[in-house]
């Protein structure tokens, strides 16, 4: 009698550990990262044929916090990421080290600093950079020259100088720089003629003389020089 007491009081127990564990599981739901990035004001876009999320944006969120990245950095299929007018600071850039199929990265009107530039030169996919609009000076830009397939730099009312420009001749990809409304001078087309690849340059509201747009029209030839200023 004792054993088969024993018995039923063993089996009584497994079953209520089966019962909790199986209410457990009920309560543990899967990440919802579409979902979340929806409460932050932004929206999300699946790719047709694989269904993962590719773009996320996330303009003018008055929620998102640098924190709020690690979120955005478990989309490891994301090729674009936008930001702009995000009161972020850049320390939450060094979760986007995990996007490495980032190809669009827009951080126009924020509040990064050089520093935080640091975390985006691992991005060796990213090939269009708006960065215009923020506290960067030409010591940022010492982060960025190891991107290899950096095609387009936005630079525009930033306090860019000649100095700043120079140190962008290593990058061998770019074809686009928007300076517009930025520090530089003459002594900037010395840097920018060594660009081969450039086809684009937007040079409004700078101090570069005709003499220089001249210059740098004769030697890249192939260049359009944007000189809007608005």
């Amino acid at each position: 009698m004792a054993r088969l007491l024993i018995a039923l009081l063993v089996v009584g127990s497994l079953n209520k550990s089966s019962v909790q564990g199986a209410d457990s599981d009920e309560g543990v739901k899967d990440p919802d990262p579409e979902g979340e990035i929806a409460a932050l004001g932004g929206r999300v876009f699946k790719s047709p044929a694989t269904g993962e999320i590719v773009e996320v944006k996330l303009n003018g969120s008055g929620n998102l916090s640098d924190e709020d990245l690690i979120l955005v950095s478990g989309c490891s299929s994301l090729t674009d990421l936008s930001l702009e007018h995000t009161s972020i600071t850049g320390s939450g850039l060094i979760h986007l080290g995990r996007l490495r199929k980032l190809e669009w990265l827009n951080l126009w009107h924020t509040a990064i600093e050089d520093k935080e530039l640091v975390h985006l030169s691992v991005l060796h996919s990213l090939q269009y950079l708006p960065v215009g609009g923020t506290r960067i000076t030409d010591a940022g830009l010492e982060h960025l020259r190891n991107l290899p397939a950096l095609i387009y730099l936005g630079l525009r009312d930033t306090e860019i100088t000649d100095a700043g420009v120079a140190r962008l001749t290593r990058l061998p990809a770019l074809r686009e720089i928007n300076l517009r409304g930025t520090k530089v001078t003459d002594e900037c087309v010395s840097s920018l003629v060594r660009m081969k690849g450039l086809r684009k340059v937007w040079l409004g509201q700078t101090r570069v003389s005709i003499r220089g747009l001249d210059q740098l029209r004769a030697k890249l030839p192939l260049c359009k020089v944007d000189l809007a200023e608005d």
